[in-house]
């Protein structure tokens, strides 16, 4: 896992694919590993990198930059690197989704002490009348009356993808933790004003382990 010194992050991607039927996923972690201190770590500006995996067997990225400029550079010399290209190979190319988000209260440090990511996204329901402020306002009162009162909770925030596309992230201690506390949102008077904002239909959420 790739964590450097502390220093705002304002911008967060999220990869997530599939491997070949056919690739071992021991290689595929060794090649992600590969690339995370090859092509990541000289990277300036890129702060932190996790390669995780769920329970579907599933994989995924998750990157923070330091700023929109950092993330560019990184996404302009991606497909140059040799690191890049043999960590490809081994996915099926039509199970990747990229997703980047603006974190709307930029995060101090880089995440430590947890091994599950939750990631989900949504859009604001049709004729709701709620935007970044809203979202930043329910997610705060969350934070402070819900997740930040058990010792799972490492890091939550809100970002926004573009248009009408919000993600919530937590980083957990665990992933059993994570998932009952994300559970709880449904009816508690803190966390259901956030869903009741969601489009149902909209709705793409999982819950990662942490693989390098």
């Amino acid at each position: 896992m790739l964590r450097k010194p502390d220093g705002p992050l304002s911008v967060m991607g999220f990869a997530r694919y599939e491997k070949r039927e056919d690739v071992e996923t021991e290689r595929l972690i060794d090649r992600a590993l590969t690339w995370q201190e090859t092509f990541l770590r000289p990277m300036e500006g890129i702060l932190f990198h996790a390669f995780l995996g769920n329970l579907k067997g599933g994989f995924a990225d998750i990157i923070f930059a330091r700023d929109d400029q950092s993330f560019d550079a990184m996404g302009a010399t991606y497909a140059d690197a040799p690191s890049s290209g043999a960590l490809m190979e081994l996915l099926t190319p039509g199970t990747i989704r990229l997703s980047r988000n603006r974190v709307l209260k930029p995060v101090t440090a880089p995440p430590s002490d947890f091994s599950c990511v939750e990631f989900g996204t949504f859009e604001i329901a049709q004729g709701t009348d709620a935007g970044e402020r809203d979202l930043l306002a329910i997610s705060e009162r969350i934070e402070t009356e819900y997740l930040d009162r058990s010792d799972n909770t490492r890091l939550h925030f809100i970002g926004h993808g573009g248009e009408n596309r919000f993600c919530e992230v937590t980083f957990g201690r665990s992933l059993g933790k994570t998932k009952r506390l994300c559970d709880g949102y449904v009816g508690h008077p803190v966390c259901q004003p956030l869903l009741d904002l969601c489009d149902p239909a909209s709705l793409d959420l999982d819950f990662w382990y942490v693989l390098a």
